[in-house]
């Protein structure tokens, strides 16, 4: 295995990041969630990756960031007021570059928490008024407006899950195996939320390198998986093309069982799953990802699923939800 994992960094190695998070990321057990399951639970940490709001979408923006410096961008554009956003507005303060961010709607219809954010990172928004439908002419807009101003611009997908973003999961599988190695304990299954596809599409990418077997499962937030593994396969694809390795597309494996009434509406198995983590390891998800993935890994578990294997749940951020 030693051997294995060393030939991830090897494909990484011409891809630059701006160095912005701590990693390896916390892997460690959750005792008393273990305890009431009777499978032994373990949590990688994305939500502590020690920059800016934390969560998967900081990983995406090291490698983006690194991308547009290597560019020598000097201005970087995206869509929406998400957490990739967020995250970028910090890593834009922290590179000395712009970001200019396109929001659908009015400045009155913002999360006045999410605009403070942006503020505090000298962040200039761009607000359409005609919503998310003309958003894609109002970018068009906005980076033709600022290249005629002789800017460097670099638009970013406004989830960072294209072939750069996931690059970080890729990384991040390495530090999995890293730890599996030296801890001596192997992951039957990695269980985690998947929905613009960066971060299940890197993680299988990172697999089909080292040949570790465990079944990663993406938990769809939002689309059937049918929709969800085709999404998630175009851009394992992209991935390994770029870095010129192999996919495997029989490791793609979605569940949509546990979508609820639909994306960004709590479930209550996602709710259930929110006050378990919360009550008995004091630790917080969000209703939209983290909560619903959390009840597949519940469900799995009172279900047989797991077996005597070990289970590694990737927390993937989301700040609880403070700022849908």
């Amino acid at each position: 295995m030693k051997e294995l994992a060393k030939s991830i960094p090897d494909f990484l190695k011409k891809h630059p990041r701006a160095n912005l998070l701590q990693a390896p990321a916390i892997i460690h057990k959750l005792p008393r969630l273990s305890s009431r399951l009777g499978h032994d639970i373990y949590v990688l940490r994305d939500d502590l990756t020690g920059f800016a709001l934390g969560g998967n979408k900081t990983r995406k923006v090291d490698y983006l960031f690194g991308d547009a410096v290597a560019k020598k961008a000097t201005t970087v554009v995206t869509i929406k007021a998400t957490s990739f956003s967020r995250n970028a507005a910090a890593a834009a303060a922290v590179c000395g570059l712009d970001l200019h961010v396109v929001l659908p709607g009015t400045e009155s219809e913002q999360n006045p928490l999410s605009q403070a954010l942006f503020m505090q990172w000298g962040t200039r928004l761009h607000y359409e008024p005609e919503g998310e439908n003309a958003l894609a002419d109002c970018l068009e807009h906005v980076v033709a407006s600022l290249k005629t101003q002789g800017k460097a611009v670099y638009v970013m997908h406004p989830g960072g899950s294209n072939s750069i973003g996931a690059l970080s999961y890729v990384s991040a599988f390495h530090e999995i195996l890293d730890f599996s190695h030296r801890s001596g304990i192997h992951f039957s299954h990695i269980i985690h939320s998947t929905s613009s596809a960066g971060t299940q599409a890197g993680l299988v990418v990172g697999q089909c390198i080292s040949s570790y077997d465990t079944q990663i499962v993406g938990i769809s937030a939002s689309l059937k998986a049918s929709a969800q593994s085709e999404r998630v396969r175009e851009l394992a694809w992209s991935t390994a093309q770029l870095i010129g390795t192999s996919l495997d597309p029989t490791k793609i494996i979605v569940d949509d069982s546990f979508v609820g009434p639909g994306y960004a509406l709590p479930s209550k198995e996602g709710e259930n799953a929110v006050k378990l983590f919360a009550r008995l390891e004091g630790i917080l998800l969000d209703p939209v990802y983290t909560g619903k993935a959390a009840a597949a890994l519940l469900d799995y578990s009172k279900n047989g699923r797991f077996k005597n294997g070990n289970v590694l749940f990737i927390h993937t951020g989301g700040n609880a939800g403070v700022y849908y």
